[in-house]
């Protein structure tokens, strides 16, 4: 299973612009923790955490408040405009059972060999139907053609698809082929 990065974060007793000053003099990065049906709360994260949440583009996180561990979401960075500082967090919390089946996005990479040699790309799949939790959807799934030569073929089983998720969409469904047009029908 994919680790999320762990933020300890801690209850802010006030909030406002003077507040969030303190918060951010200390070496903290405001922040709001909401949804799943639980209040809202007014948190600050170590900044040295936020920026490991920019750096490796985490979009889920595991949040300890309290002792309590939640599944969230990054939902939103506000940024200084004058810098590459973040000065606020938005987290949304979501449920870690819930799954969803989406259709994602097939991105081709590579150019296949057999484009040199006559061939013709098609691909005939621009989607692919996954199940996976329904707060960890990709955006989409690459797919690598450069080894394809002219008669090659890619099926939706052949795709890879993250850990997270498995797949819907029939495996013997021709996603992209590379084929000779003097010879096809």
């Amino acid at each position: 299973m994919v680790e999320d990065l762990l933020l300890k974060v801690e209850r802010r007793g006030s909030t406002g612009s003077r507040d969030a000053g303190r918060v951010r003099a200390q070496g903290r990065v405001p922040a709001n923790l909401y949804g799943l049906g639980k209040d809202g709360e007014s948190v600050s994260i170590c900044s040295d955490d936020v920026d490991r949440i920019v750096s490796t583009r985490s979009a889920v996180v595991d949040v300890d408040l309290d002792g309590t561990v939640d599944k969230a979401v990054v939902q939103d960075l506000q940024w200084d405009i004058y810098s590459s500082k973040v000065l606020h967090v938005d987290l949304k919390r979501v449920n870690p059972d819930g799954r969803t089946v989406a259709n994602v996005p097939i991105e081709l990479r590579g150019e296949p060999v057999g484009l040199k040699n006559g061939g013709v790309l098609r691909q005939t799949l621009k989607k692919i139907a996954v199940d996976c939790p329904d707060f960890r959807v990709p955006r989409s799934i690459a797919v690598r053609i450069g080894a394809l030569d002219v008669g090659g073929k890619v099926f939706a089983s052949a795709v890879s698809l993250p850990e997270y998720a498995t797949l819907v969409t029939s495996g013997d469904e021709l996603v992209v082929e590379v084929y000779d047009p003097r010879t096809a029908e």
